[in-house]
């Protein structure tokens, strides 16, 4: 019985250590994961943390460039252009001088590019600048400087009235004296405009003759600036819109006919203006219905084709973007 026992006891330890071993070998199974699981980890978090700033990021930006100045009204209006990539501009910076150096007066989001300065008073000049700002506080080199003297401004002008003509849009208005220059500006939304006018040089005299524009009504102001060094706008006149819709032509002059056999050429003298897109023919049906229309046509004739000893009595108008004109004096064609 001792002896069974013993060898039970053998038999039972090497069980043991057969268990040890195979809990030694899982336990390292478990370890080496437990350790890729951190390191992937590690990595994954890592991959998060932002990097270290490049020297891009401390870049100078460009500077502004092309600064203007107006004086308008009860206001100095600034503009300038940027032409630069903004990925690393926070905003710009305006400066401005009067008799010592330049003073930070306001800063302008990244996305515009005009600011008003309504703090001034008038015969009183002024220096403006402006700078670009990064997002890391990096400044650019200044734009160039502008000088500007608001004066005192001018009425705005008055009675504004317009004519189209054949080829082109006289506007014109009342003087206001001496000295006294005109700026135009148009748009084709109405009571929103711009700052630069479309006359190139400030006009002389209270007329203006330009391109008529036929495919959408367009609006038009003018504002009166004293003959000076610097720019002084006074308040926009009333507005005034040219509706191309409202133009109506001449009606069709010079009429001739050229009968051949059973052919018959009718023609007539170009209109003068421009704008006339077509013309339309009409027949006289009897002396009840009147007149019907026939034709349309582009150039200033058509031919009409007929049996002898018949008898036909026309009339033409001219067609503009909308209206037409009114009717021609009658033509009479007989075969």
């Amino acid at each position: 019985m001792k002896a069974a026992s013993t060898q039970q006891l053998k038999q039972d330890a090497g069980y043991k250590i057969q268990d040890t071993s195979i809990i030694y070998r899982v336990s390292c199974i478990v370890y080496r994961a437990s350790f890729l699981l951190f390191a992937t980890c590690l990595m994954l978090v890592s991959c998060g943390k932002k990097t270290a700033p490049t020297l891009k990021a401390y870049e100078k930006p460009s500077a502004p460039a092309a600064v203007k100045a107006i004086h308008r009204e009860d206001k100095i209006i600034l503009s300038w252009s940027y032409t630069s990539k903004k990925e690393n501009l926070k905003e710009f910076y305006i400066l401005r001088a009067e008799d010592g150096s330049f003073q930070k007066i306001a800063p302008v989001p990244k996305e515009e590019s005009s600011y008003t300065d309504v703090n001034f008073k008038t015969g009183i000049l002024y220096k403006y600048k402006v700078v670009a700002g990064s997002l890391k506080k990096v400044h650019s080199d200044d734009s160039n400087i502008i000088i500007i003297k608001p004066e005192v401004i001018p009425p705005a002008p008055k009675n504004i009235s317009f004519k189209a003509g054949n080829d082109a849009l006289n506007i014109s208005w009342d003087s206001i004296g001496e000295n006294v220059l005109y700026n135009i500006y148009r748009s084709a939304e109405k009571g929103k405009y711009g700052i630069n006018p479309i006359n190139k040089e400030p006009l002389t005299t209270p007329k203006y003759s330009g391109t008529l524009e036929t495919d959408r009504p367009v609006h038009y102001t003018i504002r009166s600036l004293m003959n000076k060094e610097f720019r002084s706008e006074g308040q926009a006149s009333a507005e005034i819109t040219v509706d191309p819709s409202t133009f109506i032509p001449s009606k069709p002059q010079g009429f001739q006919t050229v009968v051949a056999d059973n052919r018959v050429v009718i023609s007539w003298k170009e209109n003068p203006e421009m704008w006339v897109t077509k013309y339309r023919v009409y027949e006289k049906v009897n002396e009840k219905d009147g007149f019907k229309l026939i034709k349309e046509s582009v150039t200033p004739a058509f031919t009409l084709r007929e049996k002898m000893g018949m008898k036909h009595t026309f009339r033409v108008t001219a067609v503009g973007p909308l209206k037409e004109s009114e009717p021609s004096e009658m033509i009479v064609v007989e075969f």
